[in-house]
């Protein structure tokens, strides 16, 4: 048997955070929660099997969204990265990690979990990241 997969989402939105929540639980995923870059770090710190990686890049403050996918890919290089943003086409390619997609916020779960089917399909490609920004 697969072990669950764990998520870790990290949005500002208490909205966002509980509706993305309740749409991982639903596709069979372990959401982990984060409303912005200091606690996202101590989730990462606590909890070594992060699988996905699901971060707003417009999370700004003591730690930005960026800071918190590039500190997840130092810990695990196989932690599958998504960037969800208001406007992704603004995110800097230097700043991204590489083979992480992004997407545009508003978003729907369904949207985040086919991303994650076509990240794991493809080992984190980056055609995904081209493709969906």
């Amino acid at each position: 048997m697969a072990r669950t997969l764990s998520v870790l989402l990290v949005a500002s939105d208490g909205l966002t955070r509980q509706i993305t929540s309740n749409g991982l639980s639903m596709y069979g995923y372990e959401p982990l929660l984060a409303k912005d870059g200091a606690e996202a770090m101590a989730v990462l710190a606590g909890e070594r099997r992060i699988d996905i990686l699901v971060v707003d890049a417009d999370i700004t403050g003591e730690v930005s969204g960026l800071a918190v996918a590039k500190a997840a890919r130092q810990l695990n290089p196989r932690t599958d990265v998504i960037y969800t943003s208001r406007m992704p086409f603004r995110i800097p390619e230097a700043e991204k990690v590489k083979g992480a997609p992004s997407i545009r916020t508003p978003y729907q779960p369904q949207q985040i979990v086919g991303m994650i089917s076509e990240l794991r399909q493809r080992g984190g490609s980056d055609e995904l990241g081209r493709r969906v920004a």
